[in-house]
């Protein structure tokens, strides 16, 4: 049987395991240890997301087919194993067709999601307290004056959203099982 992993590396705090910007040659499972996302949203990093023990990343890249939208940095010592883009992309490969587009689409709407969840951040922490809380005032007015359909809009790439995260959660799961039955056997 094949192995998923080809190596598994020790990464010290503040190392930089991925670098935003970069092609993708690996992705990676957090064996121990923690890692940040971070994003550079105009020359600012801005946290994304926190990594723990048995967390898939990287992947995106691969889906997508495009260089790396975010940098991850050990918090703290860690572990991790990488997975060859290859070896990957073979387990993408034998996938149903459909699936595979799914994925892909997946893959696209987290990017842009991580986008302008990044840029959100950068604008709130810009803001002053006062200005927040007129920024809220503002935004219940101007949200019951979004046409019905723009809201409609809205609810679905949330929906979308939300089953992105549960598909790659659940393949992501499935690789892991594999990668365990194989190395079991």
């Amino acid at each position: 049987m094949e192995r998923i992993a080809s190596r598994t590396v020790k990464v010290k705090d503040g190392e930089i395991i991925i670098q935003e910007g970069t092609w993708p040659y690996y992705a990676y499972i957090l064996k121990e240890g923690k890692a940040r996302v971070l994003k550079n949203v105009g020359g600012k990093q801005v946290l994304i997301d926190l990594l723990t023990e048995g967390d898939i990343f990287g992947e995106i890249s691969f889906l997508g087919k495009t260089k790396r939208t975010v940098s991850v940095i050990a918090d703290g010592e860690a572990i991790v194993e990488m997975i060859t883009r290859d070896t990957f992309m073979d387990f993408v490969d034998k996938l149903p067709r459909n699936v595979q587009t799914r994925l892909c689409t997946m893959a696209s709407d987290l990017t842009s999601m991580s986008e302008i969840y990044s840029r959100l951040v950068v604008l709130l922490q810009n803001m002053n307290a006062e200005k927040k809380m007129i920024a809220a005032e503002t935004f219940e007015i101007e949200a019951k004056k979004i046409p019905e359909f723009i809201r409609q809009v809205i609810t679905g790439m949330d929906r979308r959203h939300s089953v992105a995260v549960e598909g790659l959660n659940k393949l992501s799961f499935q690789v892991e099982r594999r990668r365990i039955r194989q190395l079991n056997n």
